[in-house]
């Protein structure tokens, strides 16, 4: 029942801000009473999932970063019972290599993490895995990314300069939950992708430098 309050203030407009919405509204939602509506909502804050402001014409209700969590684990676990028909997908296959670490540094900056849990459903590790394309297939799949736009990640200033823009997709890399991401600015060629997910994945699948492995993109 928390999930399907969870979706319904998610459809409310709690996902990407504060949304308008009353107990009456939630419980006609879930085909439920307001007062189990009501007890829902306290439910789901006193859980961490919402944040709630109490106004004097109402409440305005956000997800949190947990909140957004919860429902991208759902997406990721019905996604890998139902499998993606009815979502295309490009599989980019690539050369697991070594990067210069500044993956780890700008993974753990706040304005990145906040944004990226906001609008991808998780927290990643810090650090990125790097795979250098194969084919000249790959790459031309790799800028077809570049043109169909994705998931938008702002830039900010941090430490008195502006640090770029982040174009991310939804991914999956030997079973894992990813995402690959583009930056504006980077240091890489254009026959290089890289992918975060909640998890370090070299730790998680025993990859090494070398391993050629198949990551499947969803646009």
């Amino acid at each position: 029942m928390e999930v399907a309050a969870l979706i319904a203030l998610a459809k409310a407009g709690a996902y990407r801000g504060y949304a308008f919405i009353s107990s009456a509204q939630l419980a006609s939602a879930l085909g439920t009473s307001q007062q189990t509506a009501s007890r829902r909502l306290m439910l789901l804050e006193s859980r961490g999932y919402i944040t709630r402001e109490v106004l004097p014409k109402g409440q305005r209700i956000k997800l949190t970063a947990k909140g957004k969590r919860a429902l991208g684990e759902l997406y990721a676990e019905l996604r890998s019972i139902l499998g993606d028909s009815g979502k295309a997908a490009l599989t980019l296959c690539g050369e697991v290599t070594s990067g210069l670490g500044e993956g780890s540094y700008y993974m753990s900056l706040e304005g990145y993490v906040r944004q990226f849990e906001e609008r991808l459903g998780f927290t990643p590790f810090p650090g990125t895995l790097n795979l250098t394309l194969k084919t000249q297939e790959d790459i031309r799949c790799r800028q077809e990314l570049v043109n169909l736009g994705g998931i938008a990640v702002k830039g900010f200033m941090h430490g008195g300069r502006r640090l770029g823009d982040v174009t991310c997709f939804h991914a999956e890399l030997r079973g894992e939950r990813a995402a690959v991401v583009l930056p504006a600015r980077t240091h890489h060629s254009i026959a290089t992708i890289e992918v975060i997910a909640p998890v370090n994945l070299r730790q998680k699948l025993g990859l090494r430098d070398g391993d050629v492995v198949a990551v499947k993109v969803y646009v």
